[in-house]
């Protein structure tokens, strides 16, 4: 018991301080602590991950049983478990202690340029957002805190959406995450990409998608998108025409690429928890002992 009170302390904390240094990994807090699952974290038992192999062969049979564990009425009823008050009480200590030490060192400053810059940041020039074109119409007009804020609510509801449904299938959800959060954002740049980049080794073992076709098709896809893209932002930072119209439809036809990338993975993915449900597992260790 105390092992996995200790981890999940050890977790919390790192967590609340990566969160600290960079804040956008706060998207994966709720999968995080959906994960904790009472049905795979009980008291004195460590949780037991599954055999990513007897997964694989089982593949279809598992989201069934998934589906059926870990509904949203379930996870409704089980929120309010130890390890996940735990690891949010952890977390959000470490993140208040770390910002109130730098804001009592460097004052507004270091919570303007750290925290609330982030909510309030326009960028009219070099934005493959589908909102730089109205960022760019309005730049000389100060936005009202909704129009700030509005933006934010379709990143927020397809976050809801990916989090309810694959939030057991923490690597794949923690991908699909990040590449809506990067779709949606007000503002995108080509540093942005690398955020999940880094997360796509983890899913192509759990893939049903060939290179042949379908994973070139995707690949050129996306590349043929940023490419377009770029060809009308070139015309404008380096040749003066103004393609500004031109450039916000490359952003739509951008963002209508990144959503059927995310269809094409979920479509061709193989569903696998990472925790066993601990009941589950115990009677199924009877039955090969009987």
């Amino acid at each position: 018991m105390f092992s996995v009170i200790g981890n999940i302390v050890q977790a919390a904390f790192w967590y609340g301080l990566v969160v600290h240094f960079t804040i956008y990994p706060i998207i994966y807090a709720l999968p995080i602590v959906l994960v904790l699952d009472p049905h795979s974290f009980q008291s004195g038992q460590k949780p037991c991950l599954v055999n990513w192999k007897s997964s694989q062969d089982n593949a279809s049979h598992g989201r069934k049983e998934v589906s059926e564990v870990y509904g949203v009425w379930t996870a409704l009823k089980t929120i309010f478990t130890r390890g996940r008050i735990m690891f949010a009480m952890v977390s959000g200590s470490v993140f208040m202690l770390c910002t109130g030490l730098f804001f009592y060192l460097y004052r507004w400053e270091f919570l303007n340029e750290a925290l609330l810059y982030h909510l309030t940041r326009t960028d009219p020039r070099h934005n493959f957002s589908i909102y730089f074109y109205h960022i760019y119409l309005h730049v000389e007009h100060e936005f009202s805190v909704v129009e700030k804020l509005i933006s934010f609510l379709p990143q927020l509801i397809v976050q809801l959406v990916l989090i309810i449904r694959f939030a057991q299938d923490l690597p794949f959800c923690l991908f699909l995450q990040t590449v809506a959060f990067v779709a949606f954002n007000k503002v995108i740049t080509a540093q942005y990409f690398v955020w999940f980049f880094c997360v796509l080794p983890l899913i192509l073992p759990w893939s049903k998608m060939k290179l042949k076709w379908e994973g070139l098709s995707c690949v050129l896809l996306w590349m043929g998108a940023q490419t377009h893209w770029l060809l009308w932002g070139y015309l404008l930072e380096f040749k003066g025409k103004n393609v500004f119209l031109q450039l916000w439809l490359a952003g739509l036809v951008f963002l209508a690429a990144n959503s059927f990338l995310l269809i094409m993975f979920i479509r061709h993915h193989k569903y696998s928890p990472v925790f066993k449900q601990l009941a589950r597992a115990t009677s199924g260790n009877r039955d090969k002992s009987e």
